[in-house]
């Protein structure tokens, strides 16, 4: 198994007011998509290089992407309704706050994905931008993982 270099979560948490929220609509029923979010099998197939363990078990789990890892701690979870977990932010000295919601609609499911804790300074700025962006790719490979078994990730 391969170890991979990641830095331990900052011990300040979430002090800023920035916050954002993307979502998407995926047609699908919930349990696939909150398994698709959740599952590290399931990540690894579409997003990340490598996962280490389940975001719905709680505690610390371990996403890669090449040579770059980040720990999140995962604090709330509420099967196939909500998941909470903190993470550092990109480029500053504190964790930020991610909570994905899963709503179904009409047989198709609505996912958001809030993400707090900035610090309204210019660096606090620039990440919530970089993560903004990350949370969207995020959600087009899902959906596009979901609903036709396609991955971006050349797998």
């Amino acid at each position: 198994m391969k170890t991979y270099k990641y830095n331990p979560l900052h011990e300040k948490s979430c002090p800023g007011k920035v916050h954002y929220t993307v979502g998407i609509v995926i047609r699908s029923d919930l349990k696939t998509v909150w398994e698709n979010v959740c599952k590290a099998d399931m990540v690894k197939q579409y997003f990340t290089t490598d996962a280490r363990r389940d975001l719905d078990k709680g505690g610390e789990v371990l996403w890669v992407w090449g040579e770059e890892a980040a720990m999140l701690n995962v604090i709330e979870v509420y099967p196939n309704e909500k998941l909470i977990f903190e993470w550092n932010g990109t480029n500053v000295d504190y964790r930020i706050r991610t909570e994905f919601t899963f709503e179904n609609v009409n047989g198709r499911v609505k996912i958001k994905i809030r993400e707090s804790g900035w610090d309204g300074d210019e660096s606090g700025a620039k990440s919530a931008f970089a993560n903004c962006s990350g949370w969207t790719e995020f959600l087009n490979a899902l959906k596009v993982f979901t609903e036709y078994k396609i991955s971006y990730l050349n797998k």
